[in-house]
């Protein structure tokens, strides 16, 4: 079992399902298009290595394809998660500056009153923003393997 799990992803079963059974139905049609012919007077024998190398290369071809589409949605998901991080880091940044600037304030009230109105930003930004991606890991975890709940 420890095998499988170091196989290149083009390898996963899941992937190879579509390609294989693509490659049978071509594979079929074009047998079924040599008995047509066959029974015009073309010899079946001589078309049977053009049936597997039809069959294979629509599989082979099949699988170049999915392979390309799953690269493709992993690096638009990844630029996705790169371009929430920089929004909540640019936001967050923005309300610890408040917090900076307003060290330099004498009057204690308007300072604190400040801090909750920056403390309340990050908050706001942390809970508008991150939950955004806790969705969609958590709709990544429910289509893969349940994880335990943490005891407290």
């Amino acid at each position: 079992m420890r095998r499988l799990k170091n196989l290149p992803g083009w390898v996963v079963l899941r992937r190879l399902e579509a390609p294989l059974l693509t490659g049978l139905v071509l594979f079929i049609t074009s047998y079924l298009g040599d008995i047509i012919l066959e029974s015009r007077g073309v010899s079946l024998t001589s078309t049977i290595l053009n049936n597997l190398v039809v069959g294979i290369l629509g599989g082979f071809t099949l699988l170049f394809y999915l392979t390309a589409s799953s690269e493709y949605h992993n690096y638009k998901r990844a630029k996705e998660q790169m371009a929430l991080v920089g929004e909540v880091n640019r936001q967050v940044r923005e309300a610890l500056l408040d917090i900076t600037e307003s060290a330099m304030v004498e009057d204690r009230t308007e300072r604190l009153t400040r801090l909750d109105e920056a403390t309340d930003r990050i908050d706001h930004v942390l809970t508008r923003l991150v939950p955004t991606a806790a969705a969609v890991n958590g709709a990544q975890a429910q289509a893969g393997e349940t994880r335990p709940a943490l005891v407290r």
